[in-house]
């Protein structure tokens, strides 16, 4: 009998929301993460992580990165082609307790939400919407579609034997009704402000002279959180996923 994907038992492996602005390093820090990797592609610059580990000479680690790229326009829906790699390739694996991936990285989200309401309204010509010189704009309809999708796509991720590595750009707006300045996940929908709450690892990254950092726990302009005993609020990853393992038991 078939176990939910929901019941899968996880310890043991990471599962982090990397949110930060472009030209951070989100896909270089990603890419130093446990091999075998399977690293899907949807801002479609995997290469500047393939630069850094060649420029350092980690030719085995370049090789353990498997890469699955997905163009803009698609012509099916990048969710249903997420959910079919997933059913094809790494559900047998765990089935069988033979995980081959290490670690699982989503590269970005912002890009996969915008991708995937741009195919809801596309497949979906009845729903009623506002027509510009942009063509069709997305209706409430096709922003509940999206929502409905993520809620069921993102837990099951997230229920894999690996570690999961999630990537966002930050978008920054002010709540009109109490005039805070809000920062998260840069996404289409409304579930970008329920996007961390799946996740036991959100961290923030940037850069400081120089360096690459993350950032792990709130402050007044970030939401950050880690569960990982010891990890400073603030931790120099520049030399990536090695700064982290050493806080790992």
């Amino acid at each position: 009998m078939p176990l939910p994907l929901s019941e899968i038992k996880t310890e043991g492996n990471l599962k982090v929301l990397i949110q930060a602005d472009s030209g951070t390093g989100k896909t270089c820090i990603a890419s130093t993460f446990p091999g075998p990797q399977l690293f899907l592609d949807f801002d479609l610059k995997v290469d500047s992580a393939a630069a850094l580990l060649r420029s350092q000479g980690k030719l085995d680690q370049l090789k353990n990165i498997e890469v699955e790229q997905f163009p803009p326009q698609l012509e099916t829906s990048p969710i249903d082609k997420l959910s079919k790699l997933i059913s094809e390739v790494l559900i047998p694996q765990q089935r069988t307790g033979t995980m081959f991936f290490k670690t699982l990285v989503l590269d970005s989200i912002t890009t996969f939400s915008a991708a995937t309401l741009q195919h809801i309204v596309k497949s979906n010509p009845g729903i009623k919407r506002t027509e510009s010189k942009q063509g069709s704009q997305p209706g409430l309809q096709d922003y509940g579609i999206l929502r409905r999708e993520f809620q069921r796509l993102i837990p099951g991720l997230l229920s894999l034997p690996c570690n999961v590595v999630m990537l966002a750009h930050i978008a920054v707006e002010k709540d009109e009704a109490t005039g805070q300045i809000l920062r998260h996940s840069m996404m289409d929908g409304s579930f970008a402000r329920e996007l961390p709450i799946y996740f036991k690892e959100v961290w923030r990254m940037y850069i400081k002279e120089g360096k690459r950092m993350i950032q792990t726990q709130s402050d007044h302009m970030f939401n950050c959180r880690s569960q990982i005993p010891g990890l400073p609020a603030h931790l120099d990853v520049t030399e990536g996923y090695s700064a982290i393992a050493k806080y790992l038991k």
